[in-house]
């Protein structure tokens, strides 16, 4: 059953709930994704469920029972073609490709999926300043081209986010089609899908998706340029990642100068930066521009 209240409330009911929580913490503790949350629900894109509901009126210490203006079943979008639809999945793309290997790198370093019927989410986030222009004229079009389908956005000013995101139930299954897993990337221990390593073109386009939005480009103390860093505490991307930059030649190092971290990987030589610059290189100009010359 989905709860339909006045409007304006399910927002109150769930800032009610969160009070001097974080969002993370909010979303952990309903157990639900953090951005379906803190977008969706909070704007009444979409209706809570009656267990939801419970669950918020109990954290918040509210009733919210007289603002209900509707109970609705849980097949009532199925008529209007909505959420529910039972229409079978539709593989979006058929064929793997330098652009596909690219926007799994991309989801693998700051994107997530996330699954539970009859929802279904890709969200994309970086710095609302400094990765804007990289989401919105490199990741968009990149994703327009492969998919057909525009991807949404949405600002949290307060903590500097920029999400792109997307509901496709199509999108999704083609996305895990070609490897990729829906739910927690820590708990999943996931890795760079095994289809990328039959070419050198699609590692290195996996591997600029992967350093453009979870890697960075920093100095360190007593060298005259910087390095480029690559901080992964997931087992499984880490090695996958290292297989991937040993095809391709490009030798890294290991950092770990903090206890109980995982060590960052890095590219330290002007060798070795050379020629990552040369075969792969930056696509997000966060990147780009703090590179000089070597």
């Amino acid at each position: 059953m989905r709860i339909k209240l006045k409007e304006g409330y399910q927002k109150r009911l769930i800032l009610s709930a969160k009070n001097n929580l974080t969002w993370i913490e909010l979303s952990g503790v309903l157990k639900i994704n953090q951005s379906y949350l803190s977008n969706e629900l909070k704007n009444e894109e979409r209706l809570l469920s009656k267990e939801l509901y419970k669950r918020l009126c109990k954290i918040a210490n509210l009733n919210f029972d007289c603002y209900i203006k509707e109970k609705l079943n849980d097949n009532w979008g199925r008529a209007k073609g909505g959420l529910n639809s039972t229409k079978k999945e539709e593989l979006l793309i058929k064929e793997e490709s330098e652009e596909l290997a690219e926007l799994i790198g991309i989801i693998l370093g700051d994107g997530n999926i996330w699954v539970r019927k009859p929802y279904y989410y890709l969200t994309i986030v970086g710095d609302s300043k400094k990765d804007r222009n990289y989401l919105l004229n490199y990741v968009k079009p990149l994703f327009r081209k492969l998919f057909n389908k525009e991807l949404h956005v949405r600002t949290h000013k307060s903590n500097n986010e920029l999400f792109i995101y997307t509901g496709s139930k199509n999108v999704i299954f083609t996305l895990r089609h070609f490897g990729l897993t829906s739910g927690d990337k820590k708990k999943n221990n996931i890795k760079i899908p095994s289809w990328i390593f039959k070419s050198n073109k699609y590692i290195k386009a996996c591997i600029r998706g992967l350093i453009d939005t979870d890697g960075c480009v920093c100095p360190i103390t007593g060298r005259n340029y910087p390095y480029i860093w690559f901080s992964c505490g997931i087992e499984n991307l880490r090695k996958s990642f290292d297989l991937a930059m040993k095809k391709l030649g490009i030798k890294t190092s290991n950092w770990n100068i903090r206890k109980n971290r995982t060590p960052d990987i890095y590219i330290g030589s002007k060798e070795m930066i050379k020629k990552y610059m040369q075969t792969i290189s930056f696509k997000n100009k966060r990147h780009l521009t703090k590179m000089m010359p070597l």
